[in-house]
């Protein structure tokens, strides 16, 4: 039996069925169960991560993106220009710097089909890279962060929940993870305090296909002036 432990070409849906041919690095049966878990997403070269170029130097977002922008102010916004689907697993945001103004606090969510970037200008390029040092597969995301300005043309909202009630501080982290069991909104402390608070929030599971885009939306009402991020984002591509 041959070793064959990357991740093979993928199937078109309603392509000629073939027997399983994968191998582990032992000769066992390569099986692998939807939502297999993580580590072995990584074993295959299907993970991938995309974080700020600088450790410690925040990226600013929008000046003042307030409820009613949603969907045209995005935070984080990904384009699949390949031919796998992107999965995202986990976005974890880390305020380096806070704007002025602004009460309740929301993170937002839309998947746009549009068939193309729904990014217009804006943010800063981010180059995602795999988790498997041996992998050589590379990702078909294209990724910008920051003050991204989008025009999605065929978007739907997923997501959408009010995770502070007052001007987020410096030090605050919110870690969202799509796809999870949800438990709810997690805090250490009240989100009405102005103590750092790092707070976990449950998306649900979100697919960008080829074409597809995905777009991260922070907003507060009232807000001006832009909060800065460090981020850690990560996905699986398959």
């Amino acid at each position: 039996m041959a070793i064959k432990r990357a991740l093979p070409t993928r199937e078109a849906d309603s392509s000629t069925a073939v027997n399983p041919s994968r191998a582990g690095a032992y000769r066992e049966s390569y099986t692998l169960p939807l939502g297999g878990g993580n580590l072995m997403f990584g074993d295959e070269g299907s993970f991938f991560h995309a974080c700020n170029a600088t450790v410690g130097t925040g990226i600013a977002g929008h000046a003042a993106p307030v409820v009613a922008d949603t969907d045209t102010k995005s935070l984080l916004h990904v384009f699949n220009s390949g031919e796998k689907s992107i999965i995202p697993v986990y976005l974890n945001l880390h305020f380096s710097a806070i704007g002025a103004s602004g009460t309740v606090n929301y993170n937002v969510i839309y998947v746009d089909n549009g068939g193309a970037t729904a990014r217009s200008s804006g943010g800063t390029a981010i180059t995602p890279v795999n988790v498997n040092a041996s992998a050589s597969s590379t990702t078909g995301a294209t990724v910008h962060f920051g003050a991204v300005v989008t025009a999605p043309t065929a978007s739907r909202k997923v997501f959408a929940q009010p995770c502070r009630e007052v001007i987020p501080v410096v030090q605050d982290q919110i870690a969202v993870f799509f796809g999870a069991p949800s438990g709810g909104m997690l805090s250490g402390i009240t989100t009405a305090a102005t103590a750092t608070a790092t707070i976990v929030q449950y998306a649900p599971p979100v697919v960008i296909g080829p074409g597809d885009n995905m777009m991260f939306v922070r907003t507060r009402a009232s807000q001006s002036g832009a909060d800065s991020y460090t981020f850690s984002f990560g996905y699986i591509e398959r």
